[in-house]
């Protein structure tokens, strides 16, 4: 189900915590202990569509790995009452094991995207090998492998998944988070690199204006049109005035039109 993968990329996208204040996190220091504030951190949002106002929840973690400098995001979601019986128990989780580099930023090296319903299992794997300029994709049905390649890093830039990219964000590699900000981030899917794109929003551009209170600051995020089956891979976020994500938008999913997530 479609919404799913909306709720994981609202929490993606929109942080467990406040993004750094209007000046920019721009130190390894800062940023390492950016990220440390992060660990153990969880949050929950509600998501629905048309007159529905839950019909997923979700988990999203970070904790460091038992190798040092490797770190484990972790964001998983769930149907719930009639949406569950509709669609099977889907089921849905993201995992990305990450290396902090010198600078206090990440860098992706495996991030897996697995989905289940119905009983069935199915799963995407990325791994990144920087010395080759490769990431190898593979495709699991049910624990067996069913496709595999390489997808070649041609671009000097390091390409990212969603989780590392969130991370990254909220640690202020990119810079600041604020009106007028916009950073496009190298990123992959199976038909190779492209980019995630994000702008703050001035009061002129504001989305929704039912939905988002002219007391947010609005974040508008463009990924792939593939990722989540919509028309034209919009989604919005609305921060509140302490820089929490407080609900989102994607727009025109495919057969079911704009699903809203509202911070529990």
């Amino acid at each position: 189900m479609r919404i799913v993968s909306f709720f994981l990329f609202l929490l993606i996208s929109a942080g467990l915590a406040g993004p750094p204040p209007a000046g920019a996190v721009d130190t390894a220091e800062e940023r390492r202990s950016r990220v440390d504030s992060l660990l153990e951190h969880n949050a929950s949002y509600d998501l629905g569509f048309l007159w529905l106002d839950q019909v997923a929840v979700a988990d999203f973690g970070l904790q460091k790995s038992t190798r040092p400098g490797l770190y484990i995001a972790s964001l998983s979601a769930r149907t719930v009452g009639v949406a569950a019986t509709i669609t099977s128990n889907r089921r849905q989780q993201y995992v990305s094991l990450m290396e902090m580099m010198p600078d206090g930023s990440f860098r992706s090296v495996r991030h897996t995207s697995q989905k289940e319903s119905g009983g069935v299992i199915r799963a995407k794997v990325y791994s990144f090998d920087y010395e080759n300029r490769v990431v190898k994709f593979q495709y699991f049905k049910n624990n067996e492998l069913v496709d595999e390649y390489d997808i070649g890093i041609e671009a000097e830039g390091v390409p990212s998944d969603v989780l590392t990219t969130y991370f990254n964000l909220v640690a202020g590699t990119f810079g600041p988070m604020q009106v007028g900000a916009r950073y496009e981030v190298p990123a992959f899917s199976k038909k190779g690199i492209g980019q995630i794109v994000i702008d703050f929003l001035p009061s002129a551009k504001r989305p929704k204006k039912h939905f988002f209170g002219d007391d947010l600051l609005i974040c508008r995020v463009l990924v792939d049109q593939e990722v989540f089956d919509t028309k034209d891979g919009v989604i919005y976020i609305g921060y509140d005035g302490s820089f929490y994500p407080d609900r989102g938008i994607v727009t025109d999913i495919i057969g079911m039109g704009d699903v809203r997530g509202v911070l529990k």
